[in-house]
């Protein structure tokens, strides 16, 4: 019985560690937690290279506007979160919105 009880701890300490890992400790959550710090520094009207220096290289590119080339910058969320966190252009290059994780 008092092996049973042994495994069941082991078996409970290393799901929490894993858990742990992904969500606060390795190297993708703690630049998320930090893309979210950095995000609330941010304001409409800023240029795309002020939007660099706060938040680094965006994680992904993407164009919403094919026709006109508009980029959309994305940064990674917390884990668990049901989608990024997006920085779109207007055509001048400024910040036009800002779209946060859920």
């Amino acid at each position: 019985m008092k092996k049973v009880f042994i495994c069941i701890g082991v078996l409970v300490s290393l799901l929490l560690f894993a858990f742990l890992y992904f969500t606060e400790w390795s190297v993708a959550a703690r630049k998320s937690k930090q893309n979210v710090v950095n995000s609330e520094k941010l304001e409409i009207g800023m240029d795309s290279l002020q939007v660099k220096k706060i938040m680094g290289e965006p994680d992904a590119r993407s164009d919403y506007a094919s026709q006109s080339n508009i980029p959309s910058f994305y940064y990674q969320p917390p884990t668990f979160s049901s989608d990024g966190i997006f920085v779109h252009f207007d055509s001048l290059g400024h910040v036009k919105r800002i779209t946060y994780f859920e």
